[in-house]
């Protein structure tokens, strides 16, 4: 849902799968402490976990985000 929701908004975006990239895992179990995927990482400071349509909004709506 989060990766339609970006597509649709026009966002761009880069996809991780932690399944298969180890170091990708790490930095989200262990730095970020996600247990829940997917995980969005915008910056250091901002990111969340799960489905949130609420922040994909507040994305979409920044300057130089979208296409």
């Amino acid at each position: 849902m989060t990766k339609r929701l970006l597509a649709q908004q026009g966002v761009r975006f880069i996809e991780v799968d932690i399944r298969t990239n180890p170091a990708a895992r790490e930095y989200v179990v262990d730095d970020l402490g996600y247990s829940q995927a997917p995980v969005v990482v915008v910056s250091n400071e901002e990111h969340w976990s799960g489905f949130r349509p609420d922040k994909l909004d507040a994305l979409a709506s920044r300057p130089g985000i979208v296409r």
